[in-house]
């Protein structure tokens, strides 16, 4: 267990080079995480949180807010999809269930989940191209599963169950908070809709009543929120994924284009060609279980890189 601060989401963007919004609602995902404390759905400077394995049957993932002046929200949920969804893909070639790299996303827009279905409800839609992973051999999803770049919309919704315990939730590849939605599905005897409940009441609610339409995400894992709040005074090096900008990745831009494995342009920018570019490296470099697309001190010295080692 470790308490999981504020100032450590900032720390988590500046490791991994992201560009975090000023005095926005900015929310992230920690895959691989529970809650501890029993207050984590209120904004505070810090909570109580612990690694945990995620299996893709109950929902052991934390999905929080974080705005500068209120601190963090956490709440349980899940940011990979449920087993029932992934065993149904592997005849299919993996299509239609997906797990999202680790990144910074962009333009979550306030709107509906599944509009016009009985099951739809207010949520956060997602309508960018988006790097997900997809298993066609087993039911998880290792780095020698193929990564595709296109338009998955893995929204931000209801997890249709009611705990962490649960070992059923409602993803196959959508971000999803514990909970039920208001929707046509849910009504009480008179045929009324049932409100909303559990920490998905919540989460929307907080993001649902301010003026802001648009949220970017930031997903990580347990582990690296952990190595944040536990460094003490352990300098940290930085991490290059999808999302990342800034100087280092020009660098790391320009030694790939040098070696033939980017044709892009040197902007700073991590987006599909680079990470292509970067998976493509690692693979012919380390094998097919070698490419996670994240540049770190191992790649970057493969690369011909001095890596730092500063924050």
């Amino acid at each position: 267990m470790f308490n999981f601060k504020d100032s450590h989401v900032q720390k988590l963007s500046i490791i991994n080079q992201f560009l975090l919004p000023d005095k926005e609602m900015i929310f992230f995902g920690l895959r691989g995480c529970t809650i501890v404390s029993d207050d984590s759905m209120e904004f505070k400077s810090e909570h109580s949180i612990e690694i945990t394995n995620y299996d893709h049957i109950h929902p052991n993932c934390i999905i929080g807010q974080y705005h500068q002046e209120k601190g963090i929200a956490l709440f349980p949920g899940s940011t990979v999809p449920h087993s029932n969804h992934v065993l149904k893909s592997i005849s299919r070639r993996g299509l239609g269930t997906n797990m999202l790299l680790t990144g910074f996303y962009n333009d979550y827009r306030k709107g509906w989940h599944k509009a016009g279905k009985p099951t739809g409800h207010e949520a956060f839609r997602q309508d960018n191209k988006l790097p997900v992973r997809r298993t066609m051999d087993d039911a998880d999803y290792d780095n020698d599963d193929r990564v595709e770049y296109g338009r998955p919309y893995d929204n931000i919704h209801a997890a249709w169950c009611m705990s962490a315990n649960d070992q059923n939730f409602a993803s196959a590849g959508c971000q999803v908070i514990v909970g039920y939605p208001k929707c046509r599905r849910r009504v009480d005897p008179n045929l009324d809709l049932l409100p909303e409940t559990g920490p998905w009441k919540y989460f929307r609610q907080n993001a649902y009543n301010i003026d802001q339409n648009s949220f970017s995400y930031l997903l990580l894992t347990g582990k690296d929120a952990m190595k944040v709040a536990t460094q003490g005074n352990k300098k940290l090096s930085p991490r290059l994924r999808y999302g990342s900008q800034g100087k280092l990745v020009k660098e790391v831009q320009k030694i790939l284009k040098d070696k033939n494995f980017y044709e892009g342009r040197i902007d700073g920018d991590f987006g599909s060609r680079s990470l292509r570019a970067v998976l493509e490296f690692q693979e012919a470099n380390f094998g097919l279980n070698g490419d996670d697309g994240i540049v770190g001190p191992i790649t970057a010295s493969a690369l011909g890189i001095k890596w730092p080692e500063k924050y």
